[in-house]
């Protein structure tokens, strides 16, 4: 599970949480969420466990890509 916890346009803190990486990659492909790309993350999780990210969200999915992911498997 993902889950990208980020700061709207108006400072309100925003969750959004996906099943699975794949589910989360197929959003960011096919554009299916309204996400603005240029909102911060304040904290992202995979599978409960925090990642160390800064930036913003239209960059977690490269971000993603780059991580060897399999450490945090359950």
């Amino acid at each position: 599970m993902i889950e990208i916890t980020y700061l709207d346009a108006v400072k309100q803190e925003r969750k959004m949480t996906f099943e699975s990486y794949q589910a989360f990659e197929q959003s960011q492909q096919a554009c299916l969420i309204g996400v603005a790309d240029y909102y911060p993350v304040q904290k992202l999780t995979y599978n409960g466990h925090e990642l160390d990210y800064q930036g913003t969200y239209g960059d977690v999915f490269f971000y993603l890509m780059k991580q060897d992911l399999t450490q945090y498997q359950n």
